[in-house]
């Protein structure tokens, strides 16, 4: 979904921007990808490539963006949860037991 520039959804994703370049440790290109993603009217919380979550639910722009370039994991993953995480499945595009793969 993309939102019109002056909006009010648009204000909430620039802020939801601002709060994640804070508090999430990220790589310069990531920041610019990321910064392009929102500023052309994309959620924040959707991804182009449209991966999924274990719920079903999209991944954020963020956690995509280093799926689809290769590294979902590292020290910036803190906020990923406990260590029974699931696993990426590339063929369904989406987080899966490890006992489903």
């Amino acid at each position: 979904m993309r939102f019109p520039k002056h909006s009010i959804d648009y204000e909430i994703n620039m802020e939801a921007l601002h709060e994640m370049e804070t508090f999430v440790p990220m790589t310069q290109p990531e920041r610019i990808a990321l910064r392009h993603w929102v500023k052309n009217g994309h959620d924040i919380e959707t991804n182009p490539w449209n991966y999924y979550d274990e719920d079903a639910y999209p991944l954020n722009y963020l956690r995509a963006y280093r799926l689809e370039h290769g590294y979902s994991s590292g020290p910036w993953d803190y906020w990923k949860g406990p260590e029974d995480q699931w696993y990426w499945d590339r063929e369904k595009r989406c987080f899966s037991p490890e006992d489903e793969l």
